[in-house]
């Protein structure tokens, strides 16, 4: 069986919103009908006469099966529930929301009219990640880094739902148990709100994460360790790399053996964006639920609020 090919509509040709453009149309699971945008120069400089372009969402909802939204997080929640309602398939950067009330009634919606919502937490596309999630099975302890030089284009939210919630999403769907306790420092060096902050988070089970990160640094960087009882992994995003290090006797002493795991580059967003093809088709399941994305700005949230 041959899947049809989907219509899509890419609601935002910012940053980000261009390479969200770049890996529809080199998909060949779907054809781009419309591309929207605010800024009139910004799809004008779109080539493929095919593809029609304008201002107004709205008007394209009879044309399209599917959409990707990649617009400032304050305008998320109406963009999605109108094309949710219009039983339309949503692919929606994260964050998902301005706040879980938001993400809650998306998702219902969602359920009702039995469409996919799928949430842009890219690292889980990473290809570390498969390697790091079949491998860890009981975490004690875990440490992440996020660092990233300044850029204007996310400064509508703090650091915490700018970067800090991709760690966030990720501890969460390796440690799976709820989060007892939340303490959290943090302050605001640019911007008007949080550009720096360090998070400590207590799970159920005993295990303690904690989270830096920093939109204001001089490098970008992405990383995170996570230990179980005698080993402990060093995860290095940026770069697709694992060390492994276990205790182990030798020469009747401990010492840590260490296995390094290297991963080809793999283009993320081309992936993510395949899988929502084929969830939309019926052929995959979303990897990043709505109800992922609501979890994750439960937590972001909560922390956000201890900073105020």
């Amino acid at each position: 069986m041959i899947n049809k090919k989907i219509n899509i509509g890419i609601i935002g040709l910012g940053y980000l919103g261009n390479f969200h453009y770049q890996k529809f149309h080199n998909s060949s699971l779907c054809t781009i009908k419309w591309v929207i945008d605010n800024d009139i120069k910004t799809y004008k400089k779109i080539e493929d006469k095919k593809i029609k372009k304008g201002k107004d969402f709205h008007k394209i909802v009879d044309e399209v099966d599917a959409v990707s939204i990649i617009t400032p997080t304050k305008t998320h929640y109406d963009i999605a529930k109108f094309f949710l309602k219009n039983k339309k398939h949503v692919l929606l950067e994260k964050p998902m929301t301005e706040n879980a009330s938001q993400a809650n009634e998306l998702i219902k919606i969602a359920r009702k009219n039995k469409i996919i919502l799928q949430i842009g937490h890219l690292e889980r596309f990473n290809p570390v990640m498969k390697k790091l999630e079949s491998e860890i099975k009981d975490p004690v302890f875990i440490e992440g880094h996020r660092l990233s030089e300044f850029n204007t284009r996310s400064t509508d939210i703090n650091v915490i739902f700018d970067l800090m919630i991709h760690d966030i999403d990720i501890i969460s769907n390796i440690v799976k148990t709820k989060i007892n306790k939340i303490s959290a420092f943090g302050k605001k060096i640019i911007t008007s709100s949080t550009d720096i902050a360090n998070v400590r988070l207590e799970f159920s089970r005993g295990c303690i994460a904690n989270l830096t990160a920093s939109r204001i640094s001089q490098k970008n960087e992405r990383k995170i360790r996570v230990f179980e009882k005698n080993k402990y992994w060093s995860v290095d995003f940026m770069n697709h790399k694992i060390n492994k290090y276990s205790k182990v006797l030798k020469n009747k002493k401990y010492i840590f053996k260490k296995e390094n795991f290297s991963f080809s580059k793999k283009d993320s967003l081309q992936s993510e964006i395949n899988n929502f093809l084929n969830s939309c088709n019926g052929s995959e399941n979303p990897l990043v639920t709505g109800t992922d994305g609501k979890n994750a700005i439960i937590t972001a949230s909560k922390i956000s609020k201890i900073l105020k």
